[in-house]
């Protein structure tokens, strides 16, 4: 790396071994940057058992491994000793995280407010260390967001929400909208693989994981309501705990619809896109979705989408599919069925969801992200009030 270019630090510990909503933003996020090829130095901080997850062939691109125990105290002990000694012009930290003096200025993606997430799903069956971390950084963000030199919005509604909650200028927040990865796009050309060929046909999907924002519940009740209307299975998608599998079995069991009930149980990431375009529709009752990344690899495959109409949401799904009031379940079961038994309007949905979903990618979202990078770096900007 040559020393004359500018140096970015973007904190990327939020990539984990799991493959989650904030480690796919990540991962997705720093391959398209990459291919931008920019005349800057970077320098990634990840887990150390997490670097072989990408690969970085520019040589302006490196990465630092890191031993992280807990990530409350890394990031309020550790992070500032290591950039007073590697001196970056910048730090890009890729997720919502409490943090003490920086010593650089710094941007920050806000993915939800964790405050909201509490309020709107609730966090009492996470683990301890899950909630201390979860009422930490409640505490520290807004602070931190203000502190901030600018802000990474995924959604327009996750900046309306910076806006309101933690009065945040409009000039200090762009929106970076995450997108579904190509191969979402390209399920004609993958393989369907054993694990697939066991999920009966048709089917409707839905997930379960154990995120408290999700509402599995909902889309049970409704499939009960439709069920003996049509000949599909409801697949249930994630690793759902056995407190959760027993309340919807419990559902599907008084709704008589229990037989017609799939679980999968952990879904193999390059499962995901046959899993989303086999099924007739995908149905997502949620709380809470900063952005919403399962909707849109939903409609990139070119399934139909119903979900709720909360949050972000409603910008995601545009014309490529229906919302229905969280809670509504009788007008959840009204849409299935009108769907199933109009061939032609579900047709019709599934090129539209694939239409919607093209309007959101990686390469948009690194093009917005580098040019509030470059702004701020060209312009040797430590307090956005002067943007």
């Amino acid at each position: 790396m040559s020393d004359n270019l500018p140096h970015i630090c973007i904190d990327a510990t939020c990539i984990v071994t799991d493959t989650k909503g904030a480690s796919v933003y990540a991962l997705s996020l720093l391959t398209a940057l990459q291919k931008l090829s920019l005349r800057v130095s970077f320098t990634v901080l990840m887990r150390q058992e997490t670097i072989n997850r990408i690969k970085f062939d520019n040589p302006n691109w490196k990465i630092k491994a890191v031993k992280i125990k807990s990530t409350i105290w890394w990031h309020l002990l550790t992070l500032p000793r290591i950039l007073k000694r590697l001196k970056p012009d910048l730090l890009f930290v890729l997720g919502e995280t409490p943090l003490a003096f920086v010593p650089v200025p710094y941007i920050l993606t806000i993915h939800e407010l964790p405050h909201l997430y509490r309020k709107l799903a609730g966090i009492r069956n996470k683990p301890l260390h899950h909630r201390l971390s979860h009422l930490l950084t409640e505490i520290f963000l807004p602070s931190i967001c203000r502190q901030a030199t600018y802000l990474l919005a995924v959604s327009q509604s996750t900046a309306r929400d910076l806006e309101k909650e933690f009065q945040i200028s409009s000039q200090k927040i762009s929106v970076t909208y995450e997108g579904a990865d190509i191969r979402f796009f390209q399920t004609d050309s993958l393989t369907t693989s054993n694990w697939l060929k066991k999920i009966p046909h048709p089917y409707l999907l839905t997930f379960a994981t154990g995120d408290n924002r999700e509402v599995p519940e909902q889309v049970v009740s409704a499939f009960g309501k439709c069920n003996s209307q049509i000949p599909h299975h409801l697949v249930i998608a994630g690793n759902c705990s056995e407190l959760q599998k027993s309340t919807l079995v419990e559902t599907a069991v008084k709704l008589g619809c229990l037989e017609k009930l799939y679980f999968t149980g952990y879904v193999p990431n390059e499962d995901l896109p046959i899993l989303y375009r086999n099924a007739d529709i995908y149905i997502e009752m949620s709380r809470y979705e900063g952005f919403g990344l399962q909707v849109c690899e939903a409609m990139a495959a070119g399934t139909a989408v119903i979900a709720s109409n909360v949050s972000s949401l409603p910008e995601v799904v545009g014309d490529g599919g229906y919302l229905v009031e969280l809670g509504d379940t009788l007008t959840l079961a009204q849409k299935i069925l009108f769907l199933l038994k109009n061939p032609t309007e579900l047709q019709k949905l599934n090129n539209l969801a694939k239409q919607q979903a093209a309007n959101f990618s990686w390469e948009k979202c690194a093009l917005v992200t580098w040019n509030v990078i470059d702004k701020i770096i060209s312009k040797g900007i430590k307090n956005y009030a002067n943007l």
